[in-house]
């Protein structure tokens, strides 16, 4: 074989090279797809649309038309959907939306989707379950994550001591597994009022309330804690093993009323109640 000669073969093999090159700088060079960011102005849009037939008590249609308005938008997402439905004291049926990234479960973000009959539960708890949607669009792609639009929250209107929803939710996840959850938080009345609590059932604050306190301080929201005596949904987790605490921004006149409409709800309040959420998960998943 004589130097300096090229082959046919030889020259297939470098065009081959030289394309498959070209192809790889044009990719790198190719602007990449934006991230997900938070968007409150669209949170407080499926405010409106989750208010627009009135209230949303548990058991009932609206509450079954809330849960469809959940699920078209985890699947939006394209994360796969699980609807856990649970009997009532009443012998109706309520339901939980469950989107689940993949791999084992490490976090849990919650947010009921019931409201009482006085009105249609903007804030409580519209805002909540918009702001989980919003955390769930940028956290779609991240291990380990639950999001639950959760059912029967409300007591007064179930006439059960639990907050039956959550405590649903609790007992589908096997005992050995709870211990392996880190973090844990219910979204609950996020869109109106001038204090940002972090809330848990315990003196001082827990492992998931000192994570979302951390992360709304790094923000700049200046949260305070605030023990209650399980108020919400982050009281059946915890009591079931997974420590849990609720966001909430305090306090509300409109809180169970019929003024608790979505114009009142505040677009700003739920952007930043997702945001301490999404870098609450995103440390916590270190």
């Amino acid at each position: 074989m004589s130097r300096g000669v090229v082959y046919p073969e030889a020259m297939r093999h470098r065009t081959v090279l030289a394309l498959a090159l070209a192809g790889l700088a044009a990719v790198l060079a190719a602007p990449s797809a934006p991230a997900a960011v938070v968007d409150g102005k669209r949170a407080k849009k499926f405010v409106y649309a989750l208010s627009a037939n009135g209230h949303r008590v548990a058991g009932t249609p609206n509450e079954r038309r809330g849960a469809w308005l959940v699920r078209q938008r985890f699947e939006k997402f394209e994360l796969p959907v699980t609807i856990q439905k649970f009997r009532l004291p009443n012998g109706r049926t309520s339901r939980n939306v469950i989107a689940k990234t993949g791999g084992p479960v490490r976090v849990l973000i919650v947010a009921h989707m019931d409201s009482v009959r006085a009105g249609p539960g903007a804030n409580d708890n519209g805002s909540g379950v918009a702001a989980m949607l919003e955390v769930a669009n940028v956290m779609k792609d991240v291990e380990g994550i639950w999001f639950a639009a959760l059912g029967a929250e409300e007591r007064e209107m179930t006439g059960s001591h639990l907050h039956l929803g959550s405590d649903r939710l609790v007992r589908s996840i096997p005992r050995v597994v709870r211990p392996q959850i880190v973090l844990a938080l219910s979204l609950d009345m996020v869109g109106w009022g001038p204090t940002l609590n972090i809330r848990g059932l315990e003196a001082s604050p827990n492992r998931s309330a000192r994570r979302a306190l951390n992360r709304a301080r790094a923000l700049g929201y200046g949260p305070s804690y605030l023990p209650d005596s399980g108020v919400s949904d982050h009281a059946e987790l915890t009591r079931g093993g997974i420590p849990a605490a609720m966001v909430t921004y305090r306090w509300d006149p409109c809180w169970h009323s019929s003024c608790d409409r979505p114009a009142r709800v505040r677009a700003r309040k739920m952007g930043n109640a997702a945001r301490l959420t999404v870098a609450a998960v995103e440390r916590a998943l270190r």
